[in-house]
């Protein structure tokens, strides 16, 4: 048996929780004989979702929060007294789980629960590091220090981590978490060129520089062609910790002059992010920290095939691109304005040509072979798939 656990799950409003909900669902189907048990957080949002559309795994137990309580380690802890349970993955971080640390020391517990017993691996797929705050990071440590795997997808995160973790630390993909579903690209057929950015919108996603580009754009555009388009949320009053922001990045559109020609979507199911997806004619990600192979948005624009003007890639990525020329990554505000108007200016053959190519280099982040992967680590792949490889 395999416990599952993750702080975030469908429909919470956040690409992890998408993320950790296709990965469950493939690995359910790889298991096989070995069953798989969700722990996740009783939020009616999550609850309400689980109810109206089940889910691929065996039982759903909730926790009303992940603080550090009695309550929580026993239910926990009666989890691990489960017959046949070999291993815990974690998905880590999640906004669900709060400002607390329960979650952070679940490899501790684990660990001092199976003394004189046989052992229970406790594995972690670990989003972010880097980039996360002071606090993220402090609660990002236990983890480091007592779980027997940490599996990292970005090549930045991965060396910082193996400072702590050392050889513990293992290298992971994440995949497109939004379904390519059928679309009519009115907008793109119509003469107009779409330029667009699909994600949330906080720091460090390069915000200001995308518009100071859209800007730039705007003002070139003399036939009026040209729309652009937030495929996100940017809303000040949903009173979140990014709400600040928010506030300015609505002072930025007012600013540059961008008010009244940037379509914002707001929070929109995945089938209508797919089709505004499909309504793009170029994607903008002007990472402040530069393009991983991490990132959820650049994977859904190349999933679907959409051209993408980027920030420079790290080794990772800049190797899996190398030849491709359906993704231009540039550091500078001209060399992102020169590739824009590239994309923009191709026929219909050379566009077909980059979307076929771009759906080719999205092929290599299969949810499936990720899950494989993960089971096979974890000796829980299913005896048909064993014999298969």
């Amino acid at each position: 048996m395999l416990l599952y656990i993750s702080g975030s799950y469908p429909a919470s409003h956040e690409g992890i929780a998408a993320a950790a909900k296709i990965l469950l669902d493939a690995m359910a189907k790889s298991a096989g004989e070995h069953k798989i048990e969700l722990l996740t957080t009783n939020l009616p949002v999550i609850r309400n979702y689980v109810e109206a559309n089940g889910t691929a795994c065996a039982a759903v137990t909730y926790l009303d929060n992940w603080n550090i309580t009695v309550k929580n380690i026993k239910t926990y802890i009666s989890m691990l007294k489960k017959d046949g349970i070999k291993a815990v993955h974690m998905e880590y971080p999640g906004d669900c789980y709060g400002k607390t640390l329960l979650a952070s020391f679940l490899p501790l517990i684990t660990k001092l629960y199976g003394i004189g017993k046989p052992k229970i691996a406790f594995y972690v797929r670990l989003h972010e590091f880097t980039c996360a705050r002071f606090l993220r990071k402090a609660a990002i440590l236990p983890i480091l220090l007592f779980a027997d795997s940490i599996y990292v997808p970005a090549l930045p995160d991965r060396r910082a981590v193996k400072k702590i973790a050392g050889k513990r630390v293992k290298r992971t993909l994440i995949g497109n978490n939004i379904p390519v579903c059928t679309a009519k690209t009115t907008e793109r057929e119509n003469g107009t060129i779409v330029i667009s950015y699909f994600g949330s919108v906080y720091p460090g996603k390069g915000i200001e520089r995308m518009l100071k580009n859209w800007k730039e754009l705007k003002e070139r555009d003399k036939e009026g062609r040209f729309r652009f388009k937030i495929i996100g949320e940017v809303d000040p009053g949903n009173k979140n910790h990014f709400s600040e922001y928010h506030n300015q990045v609505i002072t930025w559109l007012k600013q540059y002059r961008l008010w009244d020609s940037v379509k914002i979507t707001g929070y929109i199911p995945d089938e209508e992010v797919s089709r505004e997806i499909q309504n793009t004619h170029v994607a903008t990600l002007f990472y402040e920290d530069g393009l991983t192979l991490r990132r959820g948005s650049f994977l859904a624009y190349l999933a679907h095939g959409i051209p993408i003007v980027t920030s420079p890639g790290d080794e990772e990525a800049k190797e899996l691109l190398k030849g491709h020329k359906g993704v231009f990554m540039a550091g500078g505000e001209e060399e992102w304005i020169a590739g824009i108007l590239s994309f923009a200016a191709m026929d219909q053959s050379e566009l077909a040509e980059i979307r076929e190519d771009n759906r080719k280099v999205a092929g290599y982040f299969d949810w499936n072979k990720i899950a494989d992967a993960f089971l096979r680590d974890y000796g829980l792949l299913s005896e048909t798939k064993v014999e298969q490889t």
